[in-house]
């Protein structure tokens, strides 16, 4: 039985795992922004540590027989001063599942228990490579659009 609840730093192993797969489906699509630091995965484990003592951050995992299949991490914030969403902004940056075919069910429970957290705010922003294919028609899919791009090379 599948479910969601609150990440704890005994996720975190798994979490950096699951990260570390993205990481390296995403560094074969743009091998400059994404290529691996030496000790990327430690980093990654530090930062999502400080996360989750962090109050002002939303840690989730989705959970199905003990097995952690993806997770979500989102954080409030203010949108530029120059636009004016009508309020606050949930902004999920960190947003993985273990296999593309679990974004339609796992990755929807993840996004609804942010949305269900963040009452106040007035849009959501997912990060998402221009790439990934199957986790773009799944935001497409729960009513999400393109807002931006990034484009990068050397100089």
């Amino acid at each position: 039985m599948s479910s969601i609840r609150k990440a704890t730093i005994n996720n975190i192993e798994t979490m950096v795992l699951l990260y570390d797969q993205k990481r390296t489906e995403y560094s074969k699509a743009q091998p400059q922004f994404w290529k691996r630091a030496e000790n990327a995965n430690q980093i990654q484990a530090n930062w999502f540590k400080q996360l989750l003592e962090h109050k002002d951050y939303f840690c989730y995992v989705a959970e199905n027989n003990s097995q952690i299949d993806g997770f979500i991490i989102g954080r409030i914030v203010l949108a530029p001063e120059v636009y004016n969403p009508g309020g606050m902004t949930m902004m999920i940056d960190d947003f993985c599942v273990k296999d593309s075919n679990l974004w339609g069910l796992m990755g929807a429970k993840l996004v609804e228990v942010l949305r269900n957290a963040s009452k106040d705010v007035a849009q959501i922003l997912v990060v998402c490579g221009a790439h990934d294919k199957h986790k773009r028609q799944f935001l497409k899919k729960i009513g999400l659009s393109v807002a931006s791009e990034w484009y990068v090379g050397t100089i």
